[in-house]
C-alpha cells in the first residue's frame, strides 16, 4: 500500500505554481551562469568596488549588470583571481567600464553610444534571446493559448471597460448571426456555435476555447489540488482517461458529420456567405481600435485568433468551457484563453524591433500625407490642423531614422558608421529648415528666416539646458548622485564654446561696425559743431544689402562656416582615434561557454538603408506640409514668433532623443544622457548652420548669420552655465532643477519678446 501511494505521489504535484518555472531552474538561473557576460565581470571585480548598472530595462529576472569599475591605485597589473587560465588580459577590467552584450552587433551598438558624433540609441538592434527575457515580457508575445492557474478574480475595471467598449455589441452581432443561421436550417451547427461565442465574447475572461480531436480522443482533467503527469505507462492510460471523463462529466461526442470532409458540406459554404463576412468586419474593427489603444492589445490578439482559427474550424470541434480556479487542462489543444483585457506592460511591446507606439503612429503619417496633399484647398481641414499633424508625424519618422542609423552603424565598420551618422544624423532638422527658407524666399517673407534662426537657437538651448536638466531630475529621483566622465563632457563643452563663438561671431562683428540711428535729435546751442541731444536711438546692424556686408561680413560668414566643420572633424579624430581612451569603455569579448548566442538583427544593412531613405522622403513631405501651413499660425499668433520657433519647431523633432536620454538616466547612465544633448547642440552649430549657409549660396534664400541680441546672450549664458555644472563630474536632481528653471526663464523672455522684424 505504501509503495502504491508513493507511486501515486510521484504522478502528482500541487498546482499553485503549475505554470511557473521549477525551483531548480530559478536557482540555476541565479547561479554564477545566470547571464551571458564576460568572465572578467565575474572574477576580475572580486577585490574591487563596483557600481552595478542594469543595462536591460526589458528584463526583470535576468538583467545584465554592467560593472562600473572604480579607479584603482595599484601600479602592478592584476589578473583574475579565479579561472586564470580561461581569461587572459583582464587588466582592462580594472580601469575601464565593462560593457556586456548578447552578441557582437549589440556590443558595437553600445560602443557607438559612447562615441562622439554617433547617435545614442537605447533600443535593441538585434533580437534578444528568449531565455533572457522576463516572464512579464514573455507574456506580451504569447498567443493567448496557455492555460494557467490563477487566484485573482477576473472581475476587474479593465475587463468591465472591455464589455462597455466591445463586448456587448460584439455579442449582439453573434446573436444576430446565430438567428440567421438557425433560419437557414442547414446552418444550425453554426448557429449553435455563434450562440456559444456570443456568451464567450460578452465575458471571455476565465473561459477556454478548446479544439477536440477526431483521431485522438483527449480529455480535460480536474483535480482539487493536484495535476496529472502525462508520463505514465501505456497500460494505465486507459483507466485514467475513462475516470477523467466520468469525473468531469463531459464525454466528447463525434457524430457522423465528423466523418464528412469539412469542405464538402453545404453548411460550410452557407456559413462563409451569410455569417463569416459580417463577423470578419466586426472583429477587424475590434482588432484595429484595441491595437491603437496599445494596452488593449490582448483583446486585439483574441479577436485576430478568433478570425484566423476559431471561425474556420468545424463547429463540432469547438468547445467553450468555464475554467475553475483549481482546474488545469491537459491532453487538449487550447485555442484561446484570456484572463485580462488590459496589460499595462504593453508599452514595451515591439514589432520587428520597433516600439508599438511608433508602429501605430505610422497611420498618423499616412493620414497626414493624404490630407495634406489631397485637400490642398483646405475644404475639409484647416491649416493649423495640418500643421499640427505634420509636426507630430515627424516624431515617428525620426524614430525610424534613428533605428536605421543605429542598425547600419552596428553592422558596419567605423568609417561607414561615421559617414552615415554625419550624413543622416541632422537630416530631420535640415529638412524642415531648408523647406522653410525656400518658402520664405519664394514669398519674399523674412519671417521664415527669423523662425528658422529661432528654431536653431531653441535647439541649442534645449539640448544644453532642458535635455540634461530633465535627465538629471528624473535620474536623481531614483539615484541620489550620478557620476559621469568629466573628460568626455569637457570635450563636448569645449566644442560648444567654439561653436557658439563661431556662429555668433558675424553678429558681434556687425554690431561693432554698425551705425547708431536715432529718432529725435535736438541742437540746444544752435551751433553746427555743438553736441546733439538724441532720443529713441538704436544700434543698426550691418544690413544684408549694405557695402560693409558684402565686403566684410559675408567673407567672415564663409570663413566661419569653413572652420566650424573642420573643428568638428578634429573633434571626431581626437575622441574616436587618438584619444579614444578618455571614454574608459571596454567591450567584453569573453563569454560563458555554452551561453553565447549569434546575432539575429531586426534590420539588415540593406533593409535599414531602404527604410532610412523612405523615412527621409516622408520626412521631407511632412516638413513641406508644415511650412506650407505655418503662415496662418505666424500671422495670427498671439505670442511672439520667437517663442514658436524656440519651443515647438525646435523641440518636437528632438522628442525621441529626449526619451532615450530619460531611459539612460533611469539606468544610472547619465553620461549618455548628457552626451545626447551636447552632440545635438554641437551638430547644430558645426554642421547644420554651415550647411544652411552653403545651401544659400546655390539657392538664394537670404539666410545670414545675423542673430538677435536675445539669441546671442541666451546661448552664451547657457553654454557657460552648462560648463560650470559639468566641471566636477557629478550631478543630482538639484543641479538638474537649476538647468530646467533657467531654461524656463529664457522661454519666458521669448514669450514676452516682441515679434521679429518681418513677421
Amino acid at each position: 500500500m505504501s509503495s502504491t501511494e508513493g507511486e501515486h505521489n510521484r504522478r502528482r504535484r500541487f498546482t499553485h505554481d503549475a505554470f511557473d518555472f521549477p525551483r531548480e531552474f530559478e536557482a540555476r538561473m541565479e547561479g554564477p551562469y545566470h547571464r551571458r557576460g564576460s568572465l572578467c565581470d565575474r572574477h576580475c571585480i572580486i577585490n574591487h568596488p563596483v557600481d552595478l548598472v542594469d543595462t536591460h530595462s526589458g528584463s526583470h529576472q535576468h538583467s545584465l549588470l554592467t560593472p562600473r569599475i572604480l579607479p584603482v591605485t595599484s601600479s602592478t597589473p592584476s589578473h583574475c583571481a579565479h579561472h586564470l587560465n580561461d581569461v587572459q588580459g583582464c587588466e582592462g577590467c580594472l580601469t575601464k567600464t565593462t560593457i556586456t552584450a548578447e552578441n557582437e552587433v549589440e556590443a558595437l551598438k553600445l560602443s557607438n553610444n559612447y562615441k562622439f558624433g554617433f547617435k545614442k540609441w537605447k533600443s535593441h538592434v538585434t533580437e534578444r534571446p528568449w531565455e533572457d527575457r522576463s516572464e512579464i515580457v514573455k507574456e506580451l508575445y504569447s498567443d493567448l493559448n496557455v492555460v494557467k492557474s490563477f487566484t485573482e478574480s477576473t472581475v476587474t475595471c479593465s475587463n468591465v471597460i472591455y464589455v462597455l467598449l466591445f463586448g456587448w455589441w460584439l455579442s449582439l452581432v453573434y446573436i444576430l448571426v446565430a438567428g440567421v443561421m438557425f433560419l437557414s436550417l442547414l446552418g444550425v451547427p453554426y448557429g449553435k456555435l455563434c450562440w456559444k461565442l456570443a456568451g464567450y465574447f460578452l465575458w471571455p475572461f476565465g473561459k477556454v476555447i478548446q479544439k477536440s480531436q477526431v483521431s485522438n480522443r483527449r480529455c480535460c482533467v480536474r483535480f482539487q489540488k493536484c495535476e496529472a503527469i502525462p508520463e505514465v505507462d501505456e497500460a494505465e492510460k486507459t483507466p485514467l482517461i475513462s475516470g477523467c471523463e466520468k469525473a468531469y462529466g463531459h464525454e466528447t461526442k463525434f457524430g457522423a458529420a465528423c466523418d464528412v470532409s469539412y469542405w464538402w458540406r453545404i453548411s460550410t459554404y452557407l456559413w462563409f456567405l451569410m455569417g463569416f463576412p459580417l463577423l470578419i468586419v466586426c472583429h477587424g474593427l475590434v482588432c484595429f481600435f484595441s491595437w491603437i489603444l496599445v494596452f488593449f492589445i490582448p483583446i486585439s490578439k483574441m479577436n485576430a485568433r478568433t478570425v484566423s482559427t476559431v471561425l474556420l474550424m468545424p463547429p463540432e470541434q469547438v468547445h467553450i468551457l468555464q475554467m475553475k480556479r483549481t482546474e488545469v487542462f491537459y491532453e487538449t489543444e487550447v485555442i484561446l484563453c484570456c484572463y485580462h483585457a488590459v496589460n499595462v506592460y504593453y508599452y514595451k511591446f515591439a514589432v520587428d524591433g520597433i516600439n508599438v507606439f511608433a508602429v501605430n503612429l505610422l497611420l498618423l503619417v499616412l493620414v497626414t500625407l493624404v490630407m495634406g496633399y489631397g485637400d490642398s484647398h483646405n475644404e475639409y481641414t484647416s491649416s493649423p490642423v495640418k500643421f499640427t499633424l505634420s509636426l507630430i508625424s515627424i516624431m515617428p519618422l525620426s524614430y525610424y531614422i534613428g533605428m536605421a542609423i543605429a542598425s547600419i552603424s552596428a553592422q558596419s565598420n567605423f568609417a561607414v558608421g561615421a559617414v552615415v551618422n554625419a550624413t543622416f544624423g541632422s537630416i530631420i532638422e535640415l529638412t524642415f529648415y531648408i523647406t522653410a527658407l525656400v518658402k520664405g524666399a519664394r514669398e519674399g517673407n523674412k519671417c521664415y528666416e527669423e523662425v528658422v534662426k529661432s528654431a536653431l537657437t531653441g535647439t541649442v538651448l534645449g539640448c544644453v539646458l532642458f535635455v540634461p536638466g530633465l535627465c538629471m531630475v528624473v535620474g536623481g529621483l531614483k539615484h541620489s548622485e550620478q557620476r559621469f566622465n568629466s573628460r568626455s563632457a569637457g570635450v563636448s563643452s569645449a566644442l560648444l564654446f567654439i561653436s557658439v563663438g563661431g556662429v555668433f561671431a558675424p553678429t558681434l562683428f556687425s554690431k561693432v561696425y554698425g551705425k547708431l540711428v536715432c529718432g529725435d535729435c535736438l541742437n540746444i546751442t544752435q551751433n553746427s559743431s555743438a553736441r546733439f541731444l538724441c532720443q529713441n536711438c538704436e544700434l543698426e546692424v550691418v544690413g544684408q544689402n549694405s557695402t560693409l556686408f558684402y565686403g566684410e561680413t559675408q567673407p567672415l560668414v564663409y570663413t566661419v562656416c569653413f572652420l566650424l566643420p573642420a573643428a568638428y572633424l578634429i573633434g571626431l579624430i581626437f575622441t574616436l582615434k587618438t584619444h579614444s581612451h578618455i571614454y574608459d569603455i571596454h567591450i567584453s569579448d569573453c563569454h560563458v561557454p555554452g551561453h553565447h548566442h549569434s546575432a539575429v538583427v531586426h534590420w539588415s544593412r540593406w533593409r535599414s538603408m531602404v527604410i532610412l531613405i523612405l523615412a527621409t522622403l516622408a520626412m521631407s513631405a511632412c516638413a513641406d506640409l508644415a511650412t506650407e501651413h505655418i503662415s496662418p499660425i505666424l500671422a495670427n499668433s498671439t505670442v511672439s514668433q520667437y517663442f514658436i520657433g524656440v519651443t515647438v519647431l525646435a523641440m518636437v523633432p528632438e522628442l525621441p532623443e529626449i526619451v532615450n536620454g530619460l531611459q539612460f538616466a533611469l539606468q544610472n547612465n547619465i553620461s549618455l544622457s548628457i552626451e545626447i544633448g551636447s552632440c545635438i547642440a554641437v551638430q547644430v552649430c558645426m554642421l547644420q548652420i554651415p550647411i544652411l549657409v552653403l545651401f544659400s549660396v546655390f539657392y538664394p534664400t537670404g539666410f545670414t548669420l545675423i542673430f538677435s541680441d536675445l539669441h546671442v546672450w541666451a546661448s552664451i549664458f547657457s553654454v557657460i552655465l552648462m560648463n560650470y555644472i559639468f566641471m566636477d563630474g557629478k550631478c543630482d536632481y538639484f543641479q538638474g532643477t537649476v538647468l530646467v528653471i533657467v531654461y524656463l526663464i529664457i522661454l519666458a523672455m521669448y514669450f514676452f519678446a516682441p515679434s521679429p522684424v518681418g513677421c
